[in-house]
């Protein structure tokens, strides 16, 4: 009888070296996923001695076919583009393009590139199943000219490419994280960068996100339990896209 593994097949996952990619990568190996974890750094996380920790760098088109080359003959039934870039608040006027193009070239180009490389492998399997870690920039634009558009362009692929790519077996969904309690977040709390007190209050559940909890998400996405579910985008913001607007009726008594 084969193994969950082999059952399951392999998941790649990038950007897996911290944050939200390795909750992915270690609940996915829990769920019985043969893991390849990938970030520009090989990763060093906990993971069975069936996964691989590669470095990719998602933005080199050239390094992507090599890794997907590599495991052309291994059954990749799952991608999540977890890799991403983060910037300051910058106004728009003084947005640096080069570093506008960067973000772009991983948090975009990058996902698509893995999206073909990767979709190729699945295609010729007849199944298998992506998903895309967007942002609830989809819903709200955040003051963010580079980050924020190039996961709302993300969002617009994931739709086009689960069109598109249904008929040959594979589905193609997003998460949409809010503000979560990645190392990255903390850091900014503890310096007094963000307050967190600020960004509670605008969520309904009034608290940030576990990373755990947007692995979750991935994993049911993923998941036989999501079989009918392709070309959606579901947010794990602990209810700030359904609220976060409500500071507008402060006035009025509205927001509790």
């Amino acid at each position: 009888m084969a193994d969950r593994g082999e059952e399951r097949g392999v998941a790649l996952v990038t950007g897996a070296a911290g944050g939200i990619g390795a909750a992915i990568a270690l609940r996915l190996a829990r769920d019985g996923w043969t893991v390849v974890a990938t970030d520009l750094a090989a990763p060093r996380l906990a993971l069975p001695a069936d996964a691989l920790q590669l470095p990719l760098d998602v933005s080199d088109a050239a390094a992507v076919a090599a890794l997907a080359a590599r495991l052309a003959d291994r059954p990749v039934a799952a991608l999540v583009n977890a890799a991403g870039l983060f910037q300051d608040v910058v106004p728009f006027l003084d947005m640096d393009t080069a570093l506008e193009a960067r973000i772009f070239a991983v948090n975009y180009f990058g996902a698509l590139a893995c999206c073909r490389a990767f979709g190729r492998l699945m295609a010729a399997r007849g199944r298998g199943a992506i998903v895309n870690v967007t942002s609830i920039n989809e819903a709200r634009p955040l003051p963010l000219h580079a980050y924020a558009p190039a996961k709302a362009a993300l969002g617009a692929a994931t739709a086009l490419m689960a069109g598109d790519l249904g008929p040959l077996g594979i589905r193609v969904n997003a998460v949409a994280p809010g503000f979560t309690l990645t190392p990255t977040l903390k850091a900014k709390i503890e310096s007094g960068a963000r307050d967190a007190s600020v960004l509670e209050a605008h969520a309904a559940q009034r608290r940030l996100v576990e990373p755990d909890e947007v692995a979750a998400a991935t994993a049911f996405l993923l998941s036989d339990a999501a079989s009918a579910v392709t070309g959606a985008t579901l947010p794990v913001d602990a209810g700030w896209i359904a609220t976060a607007h409500w500071m507008n009726f402060r006035d009025l008594g509205r927001n509790r």
